[in-house]
């Protein structure tokens, strides 16, 4: 059965904005150290791999059947500067993902303890902020991970039911039944993203949860409300989406170094701190009033219950 909430889709987002502009403060440090250092490995990334890049493109221009040579098992001597540049290029790409995911995890938590706070007419300084991450930073990762391999087993379990019912695509029920599937996709797929956003935040905001309990809490906590959290990804993933073309299409447009270096980057970052700020905003509002909701029809049942002593019993 749907539960009724206080607020809607719209009141959610409505109220994210007010939560953002009372803790504006906190929220704008936070927002600016993370795109300073966003901005950072991203030029980082650009002038370390760049000299790669162009040492690694001559190389095959020189050599077209490298691949093909390596994979043949020739002799790697051969191709030593080239060997080298692709494992530079993988060590920075993994210094990089490192970096990223640090902060990550730190603007999770920050932005996470600050809203809710911030909801509950509370507001955290700078201190209480850092001893929160010391607390709890390593709960949302282990939930992420949780998250990760639920979300790769049930893509294979959809690339095993696509390929059976393909295998049988010259049946009638087998083509109605792939139609289903292929329908129920984008279903899954945004209700999941809202089962990890909100999963991340219990893992956050309540001791003790993490991984799979955190999972299952988060699954409690949006049953009756699955299509306005959904809803709420799908606005999300839009805004992302618009955000990604815009991107797409400043750097098709800036093709220079430079320029990109200038402008095209610190837009980028800009754009997705900020959708990345207010979407766990949002699902921190969603958080507190699915469990005030809750809270409240639980202790309507108990109301209605009335303990009776065992020393009455006639």
């Amino acid at each position: 059965m749907e539960s009724t909430s206080s607020l809607g889709l719209f009141g959610i987002i409505r109220e994210a904005f007010k939560n953002i502009s009372k803790n504006r403060k906190l929220v704008i440090s936070i927002l600016l150290l993370v795109f300073l250092i966003s901005c950072q490995t991203d030029f980082a990334e650009k002038y370390l791999l760049a000299p790669f890049a162009k040492d690694l493109s001559s190389q095959f221009e020189k050599y077209p059947n490298m691949i093909q040579d390596i994979a043949n098992g020739m002799d790697l001597r051969f191709y030593a500067a080239a060997i080298d540049d692709v494992r530079e290029m993988l060590l920075v790409k993994i210094s990089i993902w490192v970096i990223t995911s640090i902060i990550s995890i730190v603007y999770l938590v920050a932005v996470i303890s600050s809203s809710s706070e911030a909801y509950t007419a509370k507001l955290l300084g700078p201190k209480d902020i850092f001893l929160k991450l010391r607390k709890s930073w390593k709960r949302p990762l282990v939930t992420n991970f949780c998250m990760i391999f639920l979300t790769l087993g049930i893509v294979f379990f959809y690339f095993i039911v696509i390929t059976i019912a393909a295998i049988f695509a010259s049946n009638t029920y087998a083509l109605v039944f792939l139609g289903v599937v292929t329908l129920t996709t984008p279903i899954c797929y945004f209700y999941l993203g809202a089962l990890w956003k909100l999963s991340l935040i219990v893992s956050v905001l309540e001791e003790g949860s993490s991984g799979l309990k955190a999972v299952g809490r988060a699954a409690e906590l949006i049953k009756g409300k699955r299509v306005q959290a959904s809803l709420l990804m799908v606005l999300f993933a839009i805004a992302y989406g618009l955000v990604a073309m815009m991107t797409r299409f400043l750097t098709s447009y800036n093709r220079g170094l430079a320029s990109e270096l200038a402008f095209t980057i610190p837009l980028k970052n800009l754009c997705f701190c900020l959708m990345k700020l207010f979407m766990l905003v949002a699902f921190t509002v969603f958080y507190h009033e699915r469990k005030t909701s809750q809270d409240e029809q639980k202790e309507e049942g108990n109301r209605f219950y009335l303990p009776i002593a065992s020393g009455d019993e006639v």
